[in-house]
């Protein structure tokens, strides 16, 4: 590959905090407010234009597992945000499998965001960071007037893609541990002028779509894509929902022409799904495409080293730790990152085997969120330090919140300037998280 070099500049500094969040997904969004609760001031940096990532301009249909069906584990700051949605969105709030709407999302997160004191920049992107013996001084941003710094004692990684642990020197893991695949992206769809009356009232909420896909399969019917592994679309108000519908295979989520081609092929798919919907699906007759997501639905990225790694043996064995600052039950939920219909296939089956037993849940430590090679820094989300089967669990958006939450507890403790991120005490971290409501045992 060919390179340049740029000049070397002076960057003003536009804007500074105790503690600065990179992404304003679950993970950041969390970790912005409970710092800010916590009397930290708080900046929060995000690259779309509103806060939610892929529940918001990812257009996830639905939050679920904040459960193991016996204690509520996502009981903090992910619980408030599904209650106050459900007020808003004038329905019950169900724990274990919530369907959203994508704009309710958005000013949901704005307004608690304003109520919690975080200064919040959208349209920002990270470039690059300051880091001089292994601590970040401030990280070089994108703006709408060129490049800038945002300066910070305290970062968190809720990136996603883990990008600015990446742009400290963390070392990090990608994909399948011998071929390095990643699990299939999806480019998720809103449809709406759906008729719900005219499906049974068993499929009326989730899950449309599913009996027709698998009964058009069998029965030999030319599709326009084979998909072995059909997630469905979820209703999310009285007459439109969004579609969690096919995968985008063979795609490298930190390449960016590959990236690039995904999001044309998603494109493409929605169009053929709302075709099979309208000739197939009761109610959906006279759908229409209202939106594809503006964000690609990855599933699996950078996996930053921590101080500890989350492996598959402490998901078997239900283990817990001293530091632990949360608690999870979430399947081992690995989509196939190739079009072979073998695997596809299989990823339901192996969902339900390594499915808990109801109150069964394992613990997430401390130190998985503790990158090495960094001393102040955090990560959150999808990003933190596991193997891949521990990251297909801790993925979704309860698992990014509480590891949010705890990130923005942590930070709080080092901003003081009296301790470190290695030094906090995890007795202190345990008793705030749970006088923020957190599930801890």
């Amino acid at each position: 590959m060919r390179n340049l070099v740029l000049r070397s500049r002076n960057l003003d500094i536009l804007a500074e905090a105790e503690v600065v969040v990179a992404g304003g997904g679950a993970a950041g969004v969390a970790a912005a407010i409970q710092a800010a609760r916590l009397g930290r001031k708080v900046i929060l940096l995000e690259k779309n234009n509103c806060a939610g990532g892929i529940l918001s301009s990812g257009l996830l249909p639905c939050i679920i597992h904040m459960t193991d069906l016996k204690n509520i584990l996502a009981s903090g700051l992910c619980k408030e945000l599904c209650e106050a949605l459900a007020k808003r969105m004038q329905r019950p709030v169900n724990y274990n499998w919530f369907n959203v709407h994508p704009e309710a999302v958005k000013i949901e997160l704005d307004e608690m965001l304003a109520a919690a004191g975080v200064k919040v920049i959208y349209n920002v992107h990270i470039c690059d960071a300051v880091v001089k013996r292994k601590k970040i001084i401030a990280l070089a941003v994108m703006t709408l007037q060129g490049m800038r710094a945002v300066a910070g004692s305290v970062f968190i990684d809720a990136t996603g893609d883990g990008l600015l642990a990446f742009l400290a020197g963390a070392a990090w893991e990608y994909g399948a541990e011998d071929t390095h695949e990643v699990m299939s992206p999806t480019l998720c769809s809103f449809f709406t002028n759906i008729n719900y009356e005219a499906i049974p009232p068993e499929r009326r909420n989730q899950g449309q779509g599913r009996i027709e896909w698998k009964n058009a399969r069998e029965s030999g019917e030319k599709l326009f894509m084979d998909e072995g592994h059909f997630v469905g679309h979820f209703r999310n108000s009285p007459t439109s929902g969004i579609g969690n519908l096919g995968h985008i295979y063979n795609t490298d989520v930190l390449d960016q022409f590959s990236v690039t081609q995904a999001c044309i092929e998603g494109r493409k798919q929605a169009w053929g799904f709302l075709d099979f919907f309208r000739t197939h699906v009761p109610g959906f007759e006279n759908a229409e495409l209202a939106a594809t997501a503006g964000l690609l639905g990855v599933r699996e990225s950078r996996r930053i080293t921590g101080e500890y790694v989350l492996r598959k043996d402490d998901y078997l064995e239900r283990r817990h730790f001293k530091d632990d600052i949360g608690c999870f039950a979430y399947a081992i939920d690995i989509h196939s990152g190739s079009a072979d219909l073998k695997k596809q296939a299989a990823v339901e089956i192996n969902l339900r085997k390594s499915s808990y037993a109801p109150g069964e849940n394992y613990g997430i430590p401390y130190r998985a969120l503790l990158p090495k090679n960094t001393t102040n820094l955090l990560v959150a989300g999808r990003c933190i330090s596991t193997d891949r089967a521990m990251q297909a669990s801790v993925r979704i958006v309860p698992g990014c919140m509480i590891t949010g939450q705890a990130a923005g507890t942590a930070a709080s403790q080092a901003a003081s300037g009296r301790t470190t991120l290695r030094k906090i005490s995890i007795r202190k971290l345990q008793s705030e998280l749970r006088k923020a409501g957190c599930f801890l045992p």
